[in-house]
């Protein structure tokens, strides 16, 4: 049976757009195989993707046997000036994650800067804890600046970085970012670390935590580093925390 007279051009149309779909389609894909075949000129400069913070496991529960702190220039003429934790708040805080670190067996640095063209010392509240082997003097702003400490931090073989220190926008900054690019995880414990203002502290810790660094608190830390309160070394973390005192 013939077909009808008008189905001819209908037909003919079909087929046309068709063939512009293809060929629409065709020229798309080898636009896109053009673009990702092209070579990158020597002047075009990747940008690096910042480090992503490194997950903890245990949802960032701090692990006793992966754990290490790093004391930076807790030291009497530096921290006077600090305010957003009051000097005797801030010496008092540090001692208690430092006899916090002794309790869980958790190895501690202290690095400390010249005062005036005079070797530094760490605060009184901590000298039980610091000795020649685990302190070390520097005199750049950044503690990653000085070989010596970062061996000493390599050493313990432990990638969990908590840091206490004056002031947060130098010594506990540079720390912490180069630690940061070092691969280590790290936290900020703010109730032991100080500054001489609370606008400028905020600015670093953002870009602390824009780097990957994690703010915590010494109870935090405590808690997590012995969470059994029912006995040591849990109970005896568990007695310091009443001599914690508010930033």
């Amino acid at each position: 049976m013939p077909y009808p007279s008008h189905a001819t051009p209908s037909l003919a149309a079909s087929t046309s757009s068709v063939s512009h779909t293809r060929a629409f389609f065709l020229s798309i894909s080898l636009l896109t195989a053009a673009i990702i075949s092209a070579p990158v000129s020597a002047n075009t400069k990747m940008q690096p993707a910042p480090p992503a913070p490194i997950v903890n496991s245990d949802n960032h529960i701090l692990n006793a046997r992966d754990v290490q702190i790093i004391f930076v220039d807790l030291q009497p003429e530096l921290i006077k000036g600090s305010q957003t934790v009051k000097p005797e708040a801030l010496a008092g805080n540090a001692a208690i994650l430092a006899k916090v670190a002794s309790l869980t067996h958790v190895p501690v640095t202290f690095s400390i800067v010249p005062v005036q063209g005079e070797a530094g010392h760490n605060i009184p509240e901590l000298s039980q804890y610091a000795t020649v082997n685990n302190t070390v003097p520097r005199v750049m702003a950044g503690t990653f600046m000085e070989p010596r400490l970062v061996s000493a931090l390599a050493s313990h073989h432990r990638k969990t970085l908590v840091i206490s220190g004056f002031a947060t926008e130098v010594a506990v900054l540079q720390t912490a970012l180069d630690a940061r690019k070092a691969g280590y995880t790290v936290y900020v414990a703010m109730d032991a670390t100080g500054s001489r203002s609370g606008r400028t502290e905020s600015a670093a810790m953002q870009q602390m935590e824009m780097a990957g660094a994690i703010p915590t608190s010494v109870l935090a830390v405590a808690a997590q580093l012995a969470p059994n309160f029912s006995k040591k070394p849990g109970s005896d973390v568990l007695a310091t925390f009443d001599s914690l005192s508010s930033p």
